[in-house]
């Protein structure tokens, strides 16, 4: 069952993280064009990404690793970088789930008003830079929560 959970890990990270990078290279690839047809194609591809990888992913890396640290030899309590780590990972579900899941659906949907008016809604931009920064920030927090899983930091205090 172990070895099951750490396979499942593996295969939920690298969904996780490549659904994300997969969208990085998206917004990257349309740069800063004002296409509105371009940017509904590039939304799809995004929105699509984020449905069959990311989200999945994301909750397969933190079903999987609470299942691993349960049936491992860390305990949650003497461990603190396992603490801090599930800290991580509860901030990454609730960012994904309640706020980044239904932003990816809007903007997406903005983006194809958007192309059906042959121009960008004025409220695209502000809500894709909120999902931009949303985003950054659960990638920020997982890349912490693999360094913490690399590096199992003590948290002494001297």
């Amino acid at each position: 069952m172990k070895n099951t959970a750490k396979f499942l890990h593996l295969i939920g990270l690298v969904m996780f993280l490549g659904g994300i990078l997969a969208s990085i290279a998206m917004n990257i690839f349309v740069g800063t064009s004002t296409d509105a047809t371009l940017i509904f194609h590039q939304r799809q591809f995004v929105s699509a990404i984020s449905w069959t990888l990311t989200i999945p992913g994301m909750w397969l890396v933190v079903i999987t690793g609470i299942v691993t640290a349960l049936s491992g030899k860390y305990r949650l309590v003497e461990q603190r970088w396992l603490s801090a780590k599930l800290v991580l990972a509860v901030l990454i579900l609730l960012n994904g789930t309640i706020i980044l899941a239904p932003l990816v659906d809007q903007v997406t949907g903005l983006a194809e008003q958007g192309a059906m008016q042959d121009q960008l809604l004025p409220i695209y931009l502000q809500l894709k830079a909120k999902e931009d920064m949303h985003g950054a920030a659960n990638f920020v927090m997982i890349w912490i929560a693999i360094l913490l899983a690399i590096f199992k930091p003590g948290f002494r205090r001297d």
